[in-house]
């Protein structure tokens, strides 16, 4: 399990990429895509930075790469362009969809990414979409923290074009105030996040997204009909009070990069790894480096309540 989300994942998919290389093997600076795209939802912004070396400072207006030229082609099942939607830069490093509205995304669609930069490097990367899910049944909306039995979600059978077998990755956003002050802010943070914090260090507004990890078969179970229904892990609650809990299914671009990225963190199975033997996050960027990725997701709300053995202090 991971503490917050990945990439802010898984994020829940939004924040930027860290400046470093994400290959050991090539340090030379190095085109970096953050790109996502969700189901029957409009296309968002996609980022474009260059990657810093692990001693350098990663400054986003600095790292931003300035006019490029940047299309998403959505493709037909036989690969060739059923239609090209052109991207316009609408902040330093950072291009929108130029048509409005904002097309939305097709499920179980393959979209093909191309950017040429000023200097003439070429960047291009694919994600096919997920199928859309939706969470059919909740249970225990309203607990105390680890308490038993914990939130339910049960969802419709996610269909990708993802081999193997289903993963889900679920996120929960805190519905907190975080208007408050730091220091009511983190009164409200679970034992595991609270123990955590070092306030020289961590901005506890850091901790208001936290992300599972991927879940596998193992974490869920599935009934004759496909649906599949996962228990909420406490380790992904950082605050007590609501929160909105989402269920996602990820393409395969970013199961790769999630598990590649936790097999690197300490406590999440590469922890005992020794050097060199680490392996290097998997991508799927072509002339560069980063996510072109793509994900399906719905949203439910929980109440997670102080135990009495946890008092307000």
């Amino acid at each position: 399990m991971t503490r917050r989300p990945l990439l802010a994942l898984l994020l829940v998919l939004a924040a930027g990429l860290v400046g470093c290389d994400t290959a050991a093997t090539t340090p030379e600076s190095q085109v970096v895509v953050e790109a996502y795209l969700q189901a029957n939802a409009p296309m968002d912004s996609i980022r474009l930075t260059r990657s810093v070396g692990t001693q350098g400072a990663y400054v986003p207006s600095e790292a931003a790469i300035r006019n490029a030229e940047v299309t998403v082609r959505r493709l037909n099942d036989d690969g060739t362009p059923a239609a090209t939607i052109p991207y316009r830069e609408s902040a330093s490093g950072v291009y929108a969809p130029a048509p409005t509205p904002r097309p939305l995304v097709q499920p179980l669609t393959t979209y093909e990414l191309s950017v040429t930069t000023p200097d003439g490097a070429e960047v291009t990367a694919r994600t096919t979409v997920p199928d859309t899910l939706s969470i059919v049944d909740s249970k225990n909306e309203e607990v105390v923290y680890q308490s038993q039995p914990q939130p339910t979600f049960t969802v419709t059978p996610p269909r990708s074009a993802r081999a193997g077998q289903a993963v889900l990755v679920l996120t929960t956003t805190s519905l907190v105030d975080f208007g408050r002050p730091e220091s009511q802010l983190r009164d409200r943070l679970t034992p595991f996040y609270e123990e955590d914090y070092d306030p020289e260090e961590d901005n506890v507004r850091s901790f208001r997204q936290t992300s599972s990890g991927v879940l596998n078969e193992a974490n869920f179970t599935q009934d004759d009909a496909g649906r599949i229904t996962t228990k909420l892990p406490w380790i992904s609650v950082a605050f007590y009070g609501p929160n909105r809990v989402a269920v996602h299914v990820i393409d395969e671009n970013l199961y790769d990069l999630v598990r590649s990225q936790q097999a690197q963190t300490p406590g999440q199975g590469g922890g005992g790894l020794g050097p060199g033997e680490i392996p290097n996050v998997i991508e799927h960027v072509e002339g560069g480096t980063g996510i072109f990725g793509s994900y399906a997701r719905d949203a439910r709300e929980v109440t997670i309540q102080r135990p009495a053995s946890d008092p307000l202090e």
